[in-house]
């Protein structure tokens, strides 16, 4: 009797921290965006430069609600190239940057919760902040955009253990035309670390 008692005690302790491990998620990316549209009309060189932050809060177990910050940063260097702001236009050696900052809150599916390997897809909705700045010889220009944005996802998770997963998805960032700069755009290829609880 008390070898079943706490062989029954040990699978109920097992599987509550299961289904602890399961309510949430922190996972630290590093993405590969690649600019796309108008962000490629000002820089279309791949970037490697940035970092993804994400939590997740299961509502169900196949499906969570949380949130986005993030940071990447697009460059090139421009050989003779006219750059024109008001009723200015300058000739030379241009260094172009790009600063994309998204702040999104997000929803993601899991089709299925069995095994190691969890495929899943999800949407993003907030905001980017695309700052942009161009040097030339002792002139900057620099400007900050907020826009409002969308970013779908998919791919899957790697559980190596009941608290460590392993990311590998992708994502479209689609900011929409503000006032002064038009919508912006990037696929964004992203791996990543995964701690549950």
């Amino acid at each position: 009797m008390k070898y079943k008692s706490l062989l029954t005690l040990l699978v109920l302790v097992a599987s509550l921290g299961f289904v602890r491990a399961q309510t949430s998620a922190f996972t630290i990316q590093i993405p590969v965006s690649i600019p796309l549209g108008n962000t490629a009309d000002f820089i279309d060189q791949v970037a490697v430069r940035g970092i993804s932050i994400e939590y997740q809060y299961f509502t169900k177990r196949n499906f969570a609600i949380g949130g986005e910050l993030g940071h990447s940063t697009f460059y090139k260097r421009e050989e003779n190239k006219v750059y024109t702001e008001g009723s200015a236009s300058l000739s030379g050696i241009q260094y172009r940057y790009q600063y994309a900052y998204p702040i999104l809150v997000t929803g993601t599916y899991f089709p299925t919760t069995e095994g190691k390997l969890k495929p899943y897809a999800g949407l993003g909705l907030g905001t980017i902040a695309n700052k942009r700045r161009v040097d030339m010889g002792i002139f900057t220009s620099e400007n900050t955009h907020w826009q409002f944005a969308l970013r779908p996802e998919a791919g899957f998770i790697f559980e190596a253990s009941s608290t460590v997963g392993f990311k590998l998805g992708a994502k479209y960032y689609s900011s929409f035309a503000s006032s002064d700069l038009s919508g912006q755009s990037n696929l964004s290829i992203n791996v990543g670390i995964v701690f549950i609880k």
